[in-house]
């Protein structure tokens, strides 16, 4: 069963215990069982042929290349590319590694499209991705390598689930679940309405909630070492409520 058939079956169970409770099918219930029922679905956010839908930022021709199916980013000069357009609320479904010990690198949601001042990264949230071996090589605690979510260059107003007592403004994993050096990981990344929820290979471990902050571009971050990307794919959800000083400045 696809994600797109299991999501289908998923809402039609739903509307089918809603009848048995005696509230009785509603119009989207009966929706759900036509053959026009309308889901979302996942799209590709790197279509694993070239770098469409990508602008560079502020690293080089050279950092980002695709390579028999995979994106691979050398990981220099330091920086970001960003998507094209913005996004609100939507599921981002990554599947990446690092092929040397201690890797480093991350993805940016919600994200400025320019560095801010005179960093190399934007103002956002940034989802963390580090090889296990990181933590080890830098004589640091565990807790870094295995999905950390924090707010970036100036961004005010966030809420962690689970504050480390590392870093200050940090939400850490719960549960220790990104793999070793050469293997592959997945990240399901769930943005809506200012809350982010990471489930990091198969189980959602962590969150972290913006107040200032619920549109802007995904950002892919170069941070000094190759990380191979094989799927990086999306479903956008419907809008929300959301203020203009809530969405990142739209870069032309």
């Amino acid at each position: 069963m696809n994600r797109r058939e299991f999501a289908k079956h998923t809402l039609m169970a739903t509307a089918m215990f809603s009848a048995s409770s005696g509230v009785g099918l509603s119009k989207l219930g009966k929706s759900m069982m036509e053959d026009d029922f309308d889901l979302p679905e996942f799209k590709q956010l790197f279509n694993r042929k070239d770098l469409s839908g990508f602008v560079d930022v502020n690293t080089s021709e050279e950092t980002w290349r695709v390579e028999d199916g995979l994106l691979i980013c050398t990981g220099l000069p330091i920086g970001v590319m960003r998507t094209e357009k913005q996004y609100e609320n939507f599921i981002l479904d990554i599947e990446w590694r690092f092929m040397e010990a201690g890797g480093n690198s991350g993805v940016f949601v919600w994200a400025d499209g320019t560095p801010y001042e005179d960093r190399p990264f934007p103002t956002g949230m940034e989802v963390q991705m580090l090889d296990p071996e990181w933590a080890v090589m830098n004589d640091r605690p565990e807790e870094y390598v295995h999905g950390h979510l924090f707010p970036v260059m100036g961004l005010e107003g966030t809420i962690p689930d689970n504050p480390s007592e590392v870093v200050q403004g940090r939400s850490y994993a719960l549960e220790n679940r990104v793999k070793g050096t050469g293997e592959w990981n997945r990240y399901l990344i769930a943005c809506v309405d200012g809350t982010l929820k990471l489930s990091v290979n198969g189980k959602f471990v962590n969150g972290i909630r913006s107040t200032k902050r619920k549109k802007g571009y995904i950002c892919p971050e170069s941070e000094g070492a190759e990380i191979h990307f094989r799927k990086m794919d999306i479903m956008e959800l419907p809008g929300g409520v959301i203020t203009p000083d809530q969405i990142a400045p739209v870069v032309g």
